[in-house]
């Protein structure tokens, strides 16, 4: 079967084709950890201004269009540690929504380094597994050591390391 476009390539192997195109998306954007981070079809992108940061999300959004992609504005937002800060930063002409909590791969960072963001997050996230393990662990059938491995590999490494 011919793949007459990157398109079909994407559909029929999407994980290999799209590691493959992300390395070549960002060859030329590479800046060191902890500036830059990709997981998949995420990029975080850090900066110590504003102005570099236009600069670089600019250079993404250059980046992108050249492979035929475009940045999804709706999902992007950005965080700034300057509480008096207040321009924005526009992408193709519309306005980046700005947040005081930014989360990147299932962890929180506020605005202003509150940690109890993150805390809470891991907290809830732990409570609403507990929640839909109701029915297992409150089965009077299953025994309590059965009940408490359960919770200890499911519900606990959620607590611990966020989900």
């Amino acid at each position: 079967m011919e793949f007459p476009s990157l398109y079909n390539r994407v559909l029929y192997f999407p994980h290999s084709s799209f590691v493959v195109v992300m390395d070549a998306i960002r060859r030329g954007l590479r800046k060191a950890v902890p500036w830059t981070l990709l997981y998949a079809d995420d990029v975080m992108l850090a900066c110590e201004h504003k102005g570099e940061q236009k600069r670089e999300v600019q250079a993404w959004c250059d980046r992108l269009e050249r492979f035929g992609l475009k940045l999804n504005v709706k999902k992007t937002e950005y965080l700034t540690t300057d509480v008096t800060e207040s321009s924005s930063i526009q992408v193709i002409g519309i306005e980046l929504r700005r947040t005081s909590v930014f989360k990147y791969l299932g962890s929180a960072v506020a605005s202003d380094g509150n940690l109890m963001v993150e805390v809470k997050s891991r907290v809830s996230a732990a409570w609403s597994e507990r929640r839909s393990l109701t029915g297992v662990l409150c089965d009077k059938k299953m025994s309590e050591r059965l009940k408490s491995k359960i919770y200890r590999a499911v519900v606990r490494p959620i607590a611990r390391c966020g989900a």
